[in-house]
């Protein structure tokens, strides 16, 4: 009897083992089910990224590859679309010291920022080395990912301002390509009553400054030097523009993703947009040679345009700071370069891709062209981006709308150079 009591007792035990152990595999009680995402081999490397690329047409694929070859598990996290958000989270996340995640892709205006305050971790000795920098657009490394000798960002996704033109309005006009100014207003005199434009922009105080530094730059002269007659000759043709009917007071509210969905529309006949707004108009059906695309520039006195990119940094506070530099050394690479370009359809930061006549995007050839032709500009941005931005934007809203004078808006233009990017840096 003993021995039988004995045997019951050893089966109720291994039947409670058994249970307990259901419990846990069905996330009965307070045991959290894991999946195969959150189970992390011990001898392979994660890493997290806060990614403005996320969701987007081949990223998840270029993600993947990634993974493969380099043996990490990157989680992406996407950043806000409202660019006033993002910048708000990237910006909490690193002054809090939020080690959450360990790469953030940022633009210029924040790098601008976020690299004068010690959040960032230096790449030049482990990333940016001398021979891998030297495929990236040397003047804009300098002007934008650089401070104090040190490089903190790695370029990934290029834009280039482009000129855009609607062919269908142009054919009406009898104009073949916009290639001076007076072409401009051959456009105007035929599209006048029209309810539609010769010209679009986004003039809203927070990205006027896109255009003004660009239009400085075709005449000639210097955004930080209102004194100079070609800066002044600059803005003095932007509000002869709204003036005579060339561009609608409407752009005064628009940013780019409004003035894109006007000029898909058929609202206006050119503008000046960053090349990455080509899939935005693929996708909507109206790019082609007839339809929306770009072109070369009218006949400006320099022939530059502005340049920006998206980059990744590196959080000071990342608690997996090898596989980071593991990951920043792989993208910046040219092979990984080139496919990340081929499979998001985006134009790649670095020279040597573009210019490979085995990589193939569209609009690659028109984008070879303005490296050809054109000199690829840095703007011109400071410690404070985005009060200095929305500063210049508001005198200049003044002055195109009569508001100010021109004396008062050279003042106040000088004003906010004066405030903003000749003070003492950090």
């Amino acid at each position: 009897m003993a021995q039988i009591k004995r045997v019951v007792e050893i089966e109720k035990t291994g039947i409670l083992r058994v249970f307990a152990l259901a419990l846990a595999v069905t996330g009965c009680g307070a045991q959290k089910k894991e999946t195969a995402s959150d189970i992390v081999p011990e001898n392979r490397q994660e890493l997290t990224i806060l990614h403005v690329d996320a969701g987007a047409e081949g990223f998840d694929s270029f993600i993947s590859q990634a993974e493969k070859d380099l043996g990490i598990q990157i989680h992406i996290e996407k950043c806000p679309a409202n660019a006033d958000n993002r910048q708000a989270k990237i910006a909490t996340l690193l002054t809090s010291g939020d080690d959450s995640v360990d790469l953030i892709t940022v633009n210029d205006e924040m790098i601008s920022e976020f690299k004068y305050k010690g959040f960032l971790l230096p790449l030049e000795d482990t990333v940016m080395t001398e021979e891998t920098a030297a495929n990236f657009p040397q003047e804009y490394l300098k002007e934008i990912c650089m401070s104090d000798g040190h490089i903190f960002s790695v370029p990934f996704k290029m834009d280039i301002m482009a000129f855009w033109v609607n062919q269908e309005l142009l054919d009406q006009a009898g104009l073949d390509r916009l290639s001076c100014l007076s072409d401009l207003e051959v456009l105007q005199k035929k599209l006048q009553n029209t309810g539609k434009y010769a010209y679009g922009d986004a003039w809203e105080s927070s990205y006027i400054y896109n255009s003004i530094s660009e239009y400085v730059d075709f005449f000639g002269g210097d955004y930080t030097e209102w004194t100079d007659p070609k800066t002044r000759a600059a803005a003095e043709y932007m509000k002869k523009m709204l003036d005579t009917g060339m561009i609608s007071e409407e752009n005064l509210l628009d940013q780019h993703e409004q003035l894109n969905e006007k000029f898909i529309n058929g609202q206006y006949g050119c503008m000046f947009m960053y090349t990455g707004a080509l899939s935005t108009f693929q996708n909507a059906g109206v790019y082609g040679k007839d339809k929306i695309h770009m072109a070369l520039f009218p006949e400006f006195d320099e022939k530059m345009t502005n340049i920006a990119t998206w980059q990744y940094v590196l959080n000071k506070n990342s608690d997996h700071k090898e596989a980071a530099l593991k990951f920043l050394q792989y993208v910046s690479g040219y092979e990984a370069s080139k496919n990340y370009g081929q499979l998001t359809k985006m134009c790649p930061a670095r020279l040597d891709v573009i210019e490979d006549k085995n990589f193939d995007l569209d609009g690659i050839e028109m984008i070879r062209q303005y490296l050809k032709d054109y000199k690829l500009k840095a703007r011109p941005l400071c410690a404070d981006p985005i009060e200095a931005v929305s500063a210049m934007g508001t005198e200049f809203q003044k002055y195109v709308l009569g508001q100010k004078t021109e004396a008062e808006f050279f003042a106040g233009a000088q004003n906010c150079i004066d405030q903003y990017y000749k003070k003492a840096s950090y």
